[in-house]
Formats: structure tokens, sequence, C-alpha cells
């Protein structure tokens, strides 16, 4: 016979006649418990069905404290050491009893997940941030006028800690996408810190390593005006670079640059008790709250995550630059809108993310565990994804209104110039002359597509290198689970 435990409306078990003896008899069960088994007609008692009724003996008699059966001139509980000539508790007094019981000496809390759902869930995590290295490592780059696939010339890159820089997110990825399949628990875990351990390490040893500079091609032609002349007094540089007479020869020069910093105007290494912190608290509430979320029990986890929600909310005190990043937002919402609503976004689920940690207490239900778990993780990633969309959208905007104004000064220019079309050969040499220039939607198409293209990249690149370290740590602390039947193996 198996016996089904409810305490407060949660349900533990199943468990042998013999289980709940010990059970009762070291204070985990309470006699207050109920207790189901198949066949019966509905809860009762946990104290009625404890060693089954052939245990019972014919007297009947059995421990108040625990249930167990006794002989009819026993005084002690050999079970649980409960002196039957002991008076009894009042109402009152029992209650506070158990009630002071549960509080020291809790059941253990059931997992939220299936053994099957969680190894699922761990899994689809690592392989989805494989896949997002991967597309960081392959996506291109673009400042304005061409692409740049940096994998496709990567024996040609001028030193190597750019090419260290290119390497890591596809070996990584690739490492990411096997261990989801080939390995599980710890080993996984101890496999992904160490690689990140050796990134950070090898950025620390070099400071030119681990920037995620590439080579970008920036455009580097002048704007030409409506009176077909160059700004800045450039007439002889777009005459040099003209392929035929009237025809403007759009140019450009490879910078080694992070595009992604340079454009949103930031530099981590400005900052390094500011990222300090937003590392420390987005490590603390992903690490805490994902594993809490497979080890609800987890003491360690609610610790770490308790920690990661203060230092989320740190985070918007530390001075730093020109003052608090609270008092940056503040002042951005008035003179870069885009930017003050993209921290304002970060400000709101960030704090919320801590929130949830706070809340998510060591004593709540299971279901509660794995809401506020999964919500402080959405909400922290959240975060700093819709932190920086409004601020790469104004670069797509601008960076594409300047390309659209080159390419529509190029193209006005090698109009104005054409001869008038008499014959058939004129018309041809006049197509000729403009097939060479980009067509102004031609160019606004192409510099959109390339600056989201880069913002991808670099979204996935930082992103997925960010939320590897706090996943390795769950892998660790969590280790292996058994399935939950020893049928399947």
């Amino acid at each position: 016979m198996m016996i089904h435990i409810s305490r407060d409306g949660q349900q533990f078990g199943p468990y042998s006649p013999e289980q709940v003896q010990e059970y009762l008899a070291s204070g985990q069960l309470l006699p207050t418990d109920l207790a189901w088994y198949e066949g019966a007609a509905d809860w009762v008692p946990v104290t009625a069905v404890a060693g089954g009724a052939a245990a019972m003996p014919v007297s009947g008699v059995a421990c108040t404290k625990c249930g167990a059966a006794m002989d009819a001139d026993q005084v002690i509980c050999l079970a649980c050491g409960q002196n039957m000539d002991e008076p009894k508790l009042s109402e009152e007094e029992a209650a506070a009893a158990v009630a002071e019981a549960i509080k020291h000496k809790p059941l253990e809390i059931p997992p939220t997940y299936t053994y099957e759902d969680e190894t699922s869930d761990r899994a689809g995590a690592v392989n989805s941030i494989g896949w997002a290295l991967i597309t960081a490592c392959l996506l291109p780059v673009f400042g304005g006028i061409e692409w740049n696939l940096v994998w496709m010339n990567f024996w040609k890159l001028p030193d190597w800690q750019m090419m260290f820089d290119i390497l890591v997110p596809g070996v990584l990825g690739i490492t990411c996408i096997i261990l989801a399949t080939a390995s599980h628990g710890r080993a996984r875990g101890v496999v992904l810190l160490v690689m990140m351990l050796t990134i950070i390490g090898v950025g620390m040893a070099d400071e030119k390593a681990g920037t995620l500079k590439l080579q970008v091609p920036f455009d580097n032609t002048p704007t030409v005006s409506d009176d077909n002349s160059t700004n800045a007094g450039n007439d002889s540089e777009a005459k040099a670079d003209e392929v035929a007479p009237g025809v403007p020869k759009a140019t450009f020069e490879n910078r080694d640059e992070n595009i992604f910093y340079e454009k949103l105007d930031f530099h981590p290494g400005e900052h390094p008790i500011l990222v300090a912190v937003f590392l420390l608290g987005w490590v603390g509430v992903v690490f805490g709250a994902k594993a809490r979320l497979y080890r609800p029990d987890s003491k360690l986890a609610w610790i770490i995550g308790m920690v990661g929600g203060v230092a989320a909310i740190l985070f918007w005190f530390i001075p730093s630059g020109s003052g608090m990043m609270l008092t940056t937002m503040i002042a951005a919402l008035g003179n870069d809108l885009y930017l003050g609503i993209g921290l304002l976004l970060m400000f709101l689920l960030t704090v919320g993310a801590a929130v949830c940690c706070f809340i998510n207490t060591r004593r709540i239900r299971p279901s509660l565990i794995k809401k506020y778990s999964n919500l402080a993780v959405s909400c922290m990633v959240a975060g700093v994804i819709l932190s920086l969309v409004p601020a790469w959208g104004k670069v797509i905007y601008d960076e594409t209104k300047s390309h659209h104004a080159k390419a529509k000064g190029r193209y006005d220019k090698v109009e104005g110039s054409l001869e008038k079309a008499y014959i058939g050969s004129q018309t041809a040499r006049n197509e000729a002359k403009l097939a060479k220039v980009e067509k102004p939607t031609n160019a606004i198409i192409n510099s959109t597509c390339g600056w989201m293209l880069s913002g991808v990249k670099y979204f996935a690149w930082i992103g997925g290198m960010l939320i590897v370290l706090p996943l390795s740590l769950v892998e660790i602390l969590c280790g292996l689970r058994e399935p939950d039947s020893a049928e399947f193996i």
C-alpha cells in the first residue's frame, strides 16, 4: 500500500507504510497531516493509516503523538518517545506545537518540474544560447556602405586579439550545441564555466582582447549638395574618386572598432564599478532564480537570488561618470527620448526582477516559486534587451538618413550631368552611368538591413556571453537529477 500525504493543500509522496512510520517518528510528518491510499473513501489523519491496520494491537491503543501502535500497558512510545502519562495539550497548545514543528522541520519541497521537463528545459536553454552565439559569429558588420563578413577574412586580420574575438563566439556556440545533447549536469556546467573563465582571463591579461572590435567598412564619401558641389570643399576628392566623368564613386575606409559601443557612446572600460555591480546583479538574479526553479529547496540559490536583487537595485544608485544611472535616465528623458525610454524600461524591469527575488521566499508554494523565478529571469533579460532597442533604433534611423542623403546627392549629380538623349546609343550611355550609382531607395533598404543586422550580431554576441556564465553555475549547482521512476532508463 502506498500512502499519499497532504499538508496545507500541498501533496507529497507516495510513501510506503514503513516510511510513514519513520517520518512520524522523526517529526517530518505530523499527526495533523492527512493521508490517502488507493481504495480509501477520503483523506484521513495520517495516524489512522500509519503502520497499517494489521500493525494495530487488539487493544487499539495508539500513540497520541505519532499514531504508532502500542500495547495497553505501554507508557513510552517506542517510535517517538512520547510519554503517555503526560497531560494532554489543549487545542491551542497543540496548534502552537504543530506550527513550531512545521517551522523547524518542514517537509522537503517537491520539484517544480518533472525529470523530463527539467532535463529538456536545461538542455534547451544551453542549445538556444549556442545558436545565438553561432549567429553572432556568422552575421556581417556594416558601416554605412559595404558589408563585411569578418569570418571570411579571418586569416587576414592584423592581430591575434581580433582573431580571438571573432573565434570565441563560434567556438563557444558550437560547444554549447554539442553539450546540450552530449552531456548533462555538473560535467556540462564545468566545461562552460572553464571556457568562460578562460575568455575572461584572456580579456583581463590583454586589454585589446575581449573588446569585440572588428574591421568595419565606414562610409567616407562626402555628402553632395544640391548645387553639385561637395561638403567642406571636397571637390578635388570627388573628382579623384570619379570612375567616369560625372559619376562620383562611393568610398570607404576600414576601422578597427566595436561599432556597437561607438554608436551607443558607451564603453564598459570607462565605468568598471558600474559594470561590476550590474554583472553581480545579472548573475545573481539569473543564476539564483534559475537554480531555485529547478531546486526550490536550495538555500544557496535563494541567498544568491537575494544578493542579485539587491545588486540590481543598487546599480541605479552607483555614482559613475556624470552621476547615478537614475539621474542619467531622468536627464535622458528630456534630452534624448530614445535613450531615456530605453533606460526607463530597463529600470522598471530590473526593479521588477529584484522584487520577484525578494518575494520568492523559501516557505511559499512550489507553484509560486516557479512563477516568481520565471518572472525574475524574464524581467532581467527583457530589461537589458529593451534598454538597447530604442537607442539602436535611433542609430538605424540616423545612419540610414545619412546614407540616403549621400546616395541621393551622388545620384542627382550624375543625373544632372547627363546629356539629353536623342538616339538609342545616348540613352544606353546615360543608363550605364546611372547604373554605376546606388539608387536612393536601395540605399535606404541597404542601410536599414545592414545596421539592423549589425545590432542583432552584437545583441547575440554580448547577450550570449552574458548568459553562459549563470547557466553554467546553474548546471553545477543543480547537478544530475534522478529519474522520477526507476522503470525508465
